[in-house]
């Protein structure tokens, strides 16, 4: 059949074996076409592949025996999510019990609410680096990318930095906000330029890293014990009552600073094109000031969240951190100060610690 529409004009009425005024649509009432494949069929399918083998939509289809239509389909349909996982610290049995000791010396015994930890400050250190190998930029037609050179992309500069902060809270003696940033500090030293070249003349006060810092003590641990008598003498003077307290061993998620604070300065830091040290260390300046005393306190809510996820694991750390939004629970003036824990979850925490004869809650050190 051939339609000729040569001749027609804009009110040349059509009709082509049952279709009248130019309308295609088909007039089936009921549903026509393939049947939809059961989602659930599929489902039950990816779930007979291991997690660990299900990382690439063509092998992961072939394993499951099904098209990678349907594997994309399931990715559209929010049936089948991606996910990143990143490598975590293996812990032993002793790690994981002091790690729910450490986190039940945040709770109070009657109330089971955690503390307001305002009177605990968080200190580590980290090597912010000048650059990142991969960048993502957004371009027009006909533009390019920014040029980008270094002598080695497994070599970038990098400059380690002590940061020490506390949660913010409101200061009641000068009437404002504290925002309990302490302050962050770059390990680095001056020195004098000894001979003149292209960069500067000799004389010239320069900054560079500390590369190494060597330790003449015989047989001594790294970490000094928060029970010297040195240490407890130094907390004590000046009318002060200051302890010395470690976060348990391969627990960074216990640690504010490890937690999201880095994170969240780095961020800032890679928006500013370094090439210089000194840029380096004024981009951390910069972004350790601009970061704002909400998404700090945010963060104090969150080590919180995780240490009820510890404590549902009996210490481990295979856990999915549950999510809270704060963001939106600020706005509505609903954003709790502190977490409570549950009481079963409590009486569970207790009895991990004795069946693994640790009878007593300490804050830091072995039985």
């Amino acid at each position: 059949m051939r339609l000729l529409l040569g001749a027609c004009g804009p009110s040349t009425p059509v009709r082509v074996r049952g279709i009248s005024g130019g309308d295609w649509r088909s007039r089936i009432k009921s549903k026509s076409g393939r049947m939809p494949i059961d989602r659930d069929e599929v489902a039950r399918k990816l779930a007979q592949v291991p997690v660990e083998e299900r990382f690439v939509v063509r092998r992961t289809a072939i394993d499951a025996g099904i098209t990678r239509h349907l594997v994309t389909a399931m990715l559209k349909d929010s049936r089948l999510h991606r996910s990143s996982t990143r490598i975590k610290p293996a812990l032993t049995a002793q790690n994981k019990h002091m790690r729910v000791e450490h986190v039940l010396s945040y709770i109070d015994d009657e109330s089971h609410e955690f503390e307001s930890m305002e009177n605990v400050v968080h200190i580590d250190e980290k090597r912010f680096n000048q650059d990142t190998n991969k960048r993502t930029y957004m371009l027009l037609d006909e533009e390019l990318h920014p040029q980008r050179d270094r002598k080695s992309k497994n070599f970038i500069p990098k400059t380690m930095f002590l940061a020490a902060v506390a949660r913010p809270r409101y200061d009641f003696h000068r009437k404002c906000r504290c925002n309990g940033k302490i302050g962050i500090w770059a390990l680095t030293e001056e020195y004098v330029a000894q001979r003149s070249s292209q960069y500067r003349p000799t004389g010239t006060i320069c900054t560079r890293n500390i590369e190494s810092i060597d330790r003449e003590q015989d047989n001594a641990k790294p970490h000094i014990s928060p029970f010297d008598p040195d240490i407890l003498a130094a907390g004590l003077e000046g009318g002060w009552s200051i302890r010395l307290i470690f976060q348990p061993p391969n627990s960074p998620d216990l640690n504010v600073l490890d937690l999201g604070l880095f994170a969240s300065m780095q961020s800032l830091q890679y928006r500013i094109p370094i090439y210089k040290f000194t840029d380096l260390i004024d981009a951390v300046d910069d972004a350790y000031k601009t970061m704002s005393a909400d998404t700090l306190d945010d963060i104090f809510l969150t080590l919180q969240s995780c240490m009820l996820c510890i404590l549902k694991k009996d210490g481990g750390n295979q856990y999915k951190l549950p999510h809270m939004g704060k963001a939106k629970l600020r706005r509505a003036n609903c954003l709790p100060r502190d977490l409570t824990c549950e009481l079963e979850l409590y009486k569970h925490a207790i009895r991990t610690l004795q069946s693994g004869d640790r009878g007593s809650v300490l804050l830091c050190g072995e039985n």
